[in-house]
């Protein structure tokens, strides 16, 4: 069989994440590289990224064999594509971060998965192929046998990456040389942030290219802007000052950008080679300002250090990306909103609010996934691209998380913001900042079903109340008595109070009775129903140590109700023992009920937190320590 014959298609489907540098393509390097080793080892290659160019199906479905990248956003349209495939008789490989993780998932849609770093796999898959290797002796390999998924063992990662090629750009399709290229000196980080699944495909070592071999692909590039690709590109500071130092000595010393971390900025000599070197930007990992975040994402820095950082990149000239990360336990609207003025008062040129998101291979995926803690909205991987509130917030509902997210972009860029980077004649981020604020414009635009659906869970129980009340609402709720005679049942009635409702008691047994005020209502619910317009009715769903008898109290009061929910005010759900935001939550759709104005709601939420855990919920969202901001363009 001659190899020079066979067709090999690479497909990375477009991406659906909303990035501020989406004007600017920059290409993941994955499926480039493997296209290299191919056509180096003799096959007829086609590299398609549809963020550079459209995919040529006629293309893809006249190759020997297909393979197709997949992020979890992509999830969804790379399994598409890999199916149509498939059907067709064509054998597809499918790889990437996502499928790593997700294994069994991906083998629904392709005959093969290469999981983690798939330089080796792959090429001894295609050797198995062929008859010449046995198929359950390949590392990293997950595959069909017998109508069964199996998953071989896990690959090693590799040590020595100088023995791949230089990626060659000229394969994909599309692909216009001279202008930006991405480069990647490393693999791995060596930190842990619990959002991050860089340390879970890549591991905690890190992993270099020589020196000579990224001044090679610079100078084979002869690119106009170069993006280090590298997951953290200061891991290794004196490695990277040998490599600025060469990059001056060999004169090439394009614009370039890379991510890094707020330590950075704090090397004297490092921030001079940057300069000397034609540093254009950073990408900075700040993930948040407030001090109780940074914690929870075991980020290892501190607000003070993240102001002082941002200072010294200015006085060397070096413009600032600023990535933070949204919505944790710690985190509430004003948390988000609060981020937005600092990285205007600081003077970003460019920022990026991601909601977070439990990817697969995070800490965070398992924390959500694993242990069930979090209450998930939608299994649509599409919606993973940290512009979706996918999970259930502590401190807010999804809803105001999602448009607080959105919104606080927007306010960041603001015209006046932007009329004022054009006086300074800073031509480039005014493109970069009315770019997104279109962006941000047509994300809104496409997305408003999801948006909706996020605020109609909000109102779900005030759209049931008003359907059953005939006279208008009475501004009462009937609680559970011993309810109200705990802690959380007395913050519940402060909530209620400061919001204008008031607080019927009622108590239930384990018989058939119900009874307010002592007044029994077997056979009278009618009467409930006119006093209160809905009943909260706890959920705890399984006894604590310790709170046995009050389970068995909630168990007793659901066996209390009888069937006829025609003679029942609405119910509304109030969660108890669950860490995923259904108190908020809850609270919220009661308050939804007799208001439209959720950040009143909000308010009457934060006034309570103190009663609810002295120690920790008022910690999670106490005022972030800073200065006050007062705006200058």
């Amino acid at each position: 069989m001659s190899m020079g014959k066979k067709k090999f298609v690479l497909v990375e489907p477009k991406s659906t994440h909303l990035h501020v540098y989406s004007k600017f393509t920059i290409p993941r390097l994955g499926v480039i590289l493997l296209g290299t080793m191919l056509r180096d080892r003799g096959w007829d290659v086609r590299v398609y990224i549809e963020d550079v160019a459209p995919v040529d199906m006629n293309e893809v479905m006249s190759a020997d064999v297909v393979g197709v990248s997949a992020l979890t956003s992509t999830a969804p349209q790379s399994y598409r594509l890999a199916q149509k495939v498939r059907e067709a008789g064509i054998p597809v490989v499918m790889g990437g971060t996502h499928v790593t993780f997700c294994p069994d998932e991906a083998l629904e849609h392709s005959d093969y998965v290469v999981r983690g770093e798939g330089e080796e796999t792959l090429f001894e898959l295609l050797d198995a192929m062929e008859g010449s290797l046995p198929m359950d002796k390949i590392l990293g390999l997950s595959y069909w046998r017998g109508g069964r998924k199996i998953h071989n063992p896990e690959r090693p990662l590799k040590e020595d990456l100088d023995v791949n090629p230089i990626p060659d750009y000229s394969l994909v399709d599309g692909w216009k040389q001279g202008g930006l290229v991405s480069i990647a000196t490393s693999r791995g980080c060596p930190f842990t942030c619990t959002f991050c699944s860089v340390p879970g495909m890549y591991g905690h070592g890190f992993r270099m290219h020589s020196v000579e071999r990224v001044i090679d692909e610079i100078r084979v590039n002869k690119p106009k802007y170069v993006f280090f690709a590298d997951d953290l590109f200061t891991a290794n500071r004196k490695r990277t000052k040998e490599l600025l130092r060469r990059m001056i000595e060999e004169g090439l010393t394009p614009q370039w950008g890379a991510q890094v971390r707020i330590e950075t900025a704090f090397d004297p000599e490092l921030l001079e080679l940057m300069k000397a070197s034609n540093c254009f930007n950073v990408f900075v990992g700040f993930e948040s300002i407030n001090p109780k975040t940074l914690d929870l994402f075991n980020k290892r820095q501190t607000y003070e250090k993240i102001v002082a950082s941002i200072k010294k990149f200015k006085e060397f000239g070096i413009r600032i990306h600023g990535m933070f990360v949204v919505g944790s336990d710690a985190d509430d609207k004003e948390t988000i909103y609060e981020t937005s003025r600092f990285a205007q008062e600081y003077g970003l040129e460019s920022m990026q609010l991601m909601i977070l998101t439990p990817l697969p291979g995070s800490p965070d995926y398992d924390q959500f996934y694993a242990t069930g803690n979090r209450e998930l909205l939608s299994n649509d991987w599409s919606l993973y691209d940290g512009h979706h509130a996918v999970y259930r917030p502590k401190n807010m509902t999804a809803y105001e998380l999602n448009v607080a997210a959105i919104d606080a972009m927007e306010q960041f860029y603001s015209w006046k913001y932007i009329f004022g980077h054009a006086l300074k004649k800073d031509i480039y981020s005014v493109l970069i900042q009315s770019s997104a604020k279109f962006l941000l414009k047509n994300w809104k635009k496409e997305n408003v079903e999801w948006v909706q659906g996020l605020k109609r869970q909000v109102f779900e129980k005030a759209v049931e109340v008003s359907a059953q009340s005939e006279e208008g609402l009475s501004y009462r709720i009937g609680v559970p008595r011993f309810i109200l005679e705990t802690d959380i049942g007395q913050s519940l009635t402060n909530f209620l109070t400061e919001l204008g409702i008031s607080v019927v008691p009622f108590s239930g047994s384990s018989g058939n009775s119900l009874s307010v005020n002592g007044l029994s209502l077997a056979g009278r619910l009618d009467w409930l129903k006119g006093k209160v317009d809905c009943i909260v009715m706890p959920v705890m769903e399984k006894a604590k140590q310790g709170e046995e008898e009050f389970f068995e109290k909630i168990q007793g009061l659901w066996k209390s109700i009888p069937n006829q929910k025609e003679n029942l005010p609405a119910v509304v759900q109030l969660f108890l023992d669950r860490q995923d935001g259904s108190l908020y939550s809850s609270m919220a759709q009661i308050a939804a009920i007799f208001t439209r104005d959720l950040d009143r709601v909000h308010n009457a939420y934060r006034s309570i937190l103190p009663s609810l855990a002295p120690r920790e919920m008022a910690a999670a969202v106490a005022p972030i320590e800073a200065k006050p901001i007062t705006l200058r363009l």
